[in-house]
């Protein structure tokens, strides 16, 4: 399972996240402009595939720097920046990526005021999110030990399609062994924002919020882990007022106890069901604006 290092930079625009499930690095654009770090896109290959995601930030004027490849056993070792006020908020102002070859690509854009390395020896970076709105916010990293692919369950994962609106920015935990605690931010129009804590091995690991959380809060539940274990997902999705695209109205989980959490929120639009037979649920992956726009499942062969 690939380490998530904490984005660094501000707190500005929506977070972004490539996903933690890639094997390597093997392409980078960024571009640079007055107002810092404009945008950045990643290409990754996962099981010999090729896979670009999405371009972070927005094109705009910046000027977009010649986009470096890697050689096939060559990794990225080092994320150097730095960051600065901003139009009043912090964002990204220089990046620096190095690799075990030596090699240095960058600095791109123009030193700011606080400095910060991403890395860890005997690691490689596999993976990025962060945040971004006009320009780039923040960057984090997944870190995976050389020599080993990020995600290695004991039986294969499979990712579900996301169902619900096109809006909103994608973002993905990953798979884990299996859910602990789920909350749902609720809105008055729909939900707002989602977060989970997952369990890998012995640890606790706490995903990041997605979404926007509002005054009226979040509600939770916690699982019986590792007896209990999300089997199902239900819920709705429609358009609202004010909003470009379909967003999220309802969220309901179903466990093999049996037990139903939810609903969270207020059945509306069209319906989605979220399983597959003789699997468990144990990631979440989607989109989010303001309010979560997309919601898909990672599922994993249930074994006695």
């Amino acid at each position: 399972m690939a380490q998530k290092v904490e984005a660094q930079g501000g707190n500005g625009g929506n977070q972004w996240d490539d996903g933690s499930e890639h094997d390597a690095v093997t392409k980078i654009q960024t571009a640079a402009g007055g107002s810092g770090i404009q945008y950045v896109q990643f290409e990754y290959v996962k099981n010999g595939q090729t896979e670009t995601a999405p371009l972070r930030g927005i094109k705009g004027r910046a000027i977009a720097a010649d986009p470096f490849e890697l050689e096939s056993d060559e990794y990225i070792t080092i994320v150097e920046g730095t960051y600065d006020k901003i139009l009043g908020s912090d964002g990204l102002t220089m990046l620096t990526f190095k690799t075990n070859k030596s090699r240095t690509y960058g600095p791109y854009g123009l030193e700011g005021s606080t400095h910060f390395d991403l890395k860890e020896e005997g690691h490689k970076i596999t993976g990025f999110h962060g945040r971004a709105g006009a320009t780039i916010s923040a960057i984090g990293v997944y870190l995976a030990p050389v020599g080993t692919i990020p995600l290695t369950p004991a039986q294969p994962t499979k990712k579900l399609e996301a169902k619900g609106g096109e809006g909103g920015t994608s973002w993905d935990d990953g798979a884990f062994d299996g859910v602990q605690k789920v909350s749902v931010g609720q809105a008055q129009d729909g939900i707002s924002a989602v977060k989970f804590v997952y369990n890998k091995g012995s640890s606790e690991i706490i995903g990041d919020e997605h979404g926007k959380s509002t005054l009226l809060g979040f509600e939770e539940f916690e699982l019986d882990y590792p007896s209990e274990y999300i089997t199902e997902v239900n819920g709705t999705f429609d358009r609202i007022f004010g909003s470009d695209s379909a967003v999220l109205t309802m969220l309901t989980f179903k466990t093999n106890k049996p037990a139903t959490y939810g609903p969270f929120g207020l059945t509306a639009g069209e319906a989605f069901d979220l399983k597959e037979e003789g699997h468990k649920i144990v990631g979440f992956h989607g989109s989010a604006g303001d309010l979560l726009h997309k919601f898909g499942v990672h599922v994993l062969p249930i074994t006695n």
